[in-house]
């Protein structure tokens, strides 16, 4: 009898421990308030991890890649794991904890685009070549009041190596003496896979107030359409810009058309709801913004970008940033006479 009953036991721990294995072979899916991302130090929300034996994939973790994927190695709760390519290496640190997950990736680029960057200059390129008239005249406006602006306002750029993004803008243009400061970490990550690189912004609620435009009554999509929605999604998974080599060692970043189309499309619902800050402008840029729409819209091939040449330490004239806000008022005023 003894015996019997020390056999059943056997055979119902062997049971028990063999249905606690087949538990952990399932594949089991984290999402929601089940998982928990971090990437850089930027915080993460709306993605999936499939975990199916050791190997765990994480969707849209990295900005420009539907999926990434790690064979993970367990002790006790936490896991790590390491996915590298010839552009970047992503080391994964997280913990198992019942049914959530919690995961802290830590990017390492090894692409060339990782350095300190001087912004030389603005290129608007559209095709076909637009005639004479006044479509012509705006994009040659914009093209070389934003060649001349934007080096001055934003001199420098740094892609990290942990694929956080470092501005260097003015911060204050009204300001007697230029001075200049560094965007913060955890608001840019960058990724490069092949001949793009890849941009996800930390939007967190900065658009919240702006994610239900007011109707427009612009010629640019419908009065119910909310033109942020594909926008957002696009910043936070990543917005890809094209990437090719200038001369002199100059590298050229830059949106294409069909990129540029979400953003052409919010631009007049922006308007329309936040352009009374604008003032006397407003009239002026609303007129400016729905002809560049046009003219991306009409377009076979547009390019929008900026010029980066690496990085030296060149100081801005001071009489051109303390003239700044004058240079930009008399320059729109003009054109619109």
């Amino acid at each position: 009898m003894k015996n019997k009953f020390l056999l059943l036991l056997i055979l119902g721990v062997t049971f028990f421990a063999s249905c606690n294995d087949d538990d952990d072979d399932k594949t089991r899916t984290y999402n929601g308030d089940k998982l928990t991302l971090s990437v850089s130090g930027i915080d993460l929300s709306g993605r999936e991890a499939v975990l199916d034996g050791s190997l765990l994939t994480l969707k849209q973790a990295l900005p420009g890649e539907g999926e990434t994927a790690f064979t993970i190695t367990r002790e006790g709760s936490k896991i790590t794991g390491v996915n590298s390519n010839a552009n970047r290496e992503v080391t994964l640190n997280g913990t198992m904890d019942g049914d959530k997950l919690g995961l802290n990736l830590t990017l390492k680029v090894k692409s060339s685009m990782k350095a300190k960057w001087s912004v030389k200059g603005f290129f608007f390129n559209v095709e076909p070549q637009l005639e004479e008239g006044d479509e012509k005249d705006v994009v040659d406006f914009v093209a070389q009041m934003a060649g001349n602006l934007v080096p001055m306002l934003m001199p420098s750029i740094s892609f990290e190596e942990d694929g956080n993004i470092i501005a260097t803008y003015i911060k204050d243009m009204s300001a007697s003496t230029p001075e200049y400061i560094n965007s913060p970490k955890g608001m840019a990550l960058y990724n490069v896979v092949d001949n793009k690189i890849y941009i996800a912004l930390n939007i967190g609620g900065i658009v919240e107030d702006a994610s239900t435009p007011k109707a427009t009554t612009s010629s640019i999509g419908r009065s119910d359409y909310n033109p942020l929605q594909s926008l957002i999604s696009m910043a936070e998974t990543g917005i890809p810009l094209y990437l090719r080599d200038g001369e002199m060692g100059v590298k050229e970043v830059y949106l294409d058309r069909e990129t540029l189309l979400p953003v052409v499309k919010m631009l007049p619902t922006l308007l329309a709801t936040f352009g009374d800050q604008l003032g006397e402008l407003k009239e002026y840029v609303t007129g400016l913004v729905q002809t560049l729409a046009t003219v991306i819209e009409n377009s076979t091939k547009t390019e929008l970008g900026l010029q980066l040449a690496p990085y030296t330490e060149t100081p801005t004239p001071a009489a051109n940033v303390q003239s700044l806000s004058k240079m930009i008022e008399n320059a729109s005023l003009k054109f619109v006479k």
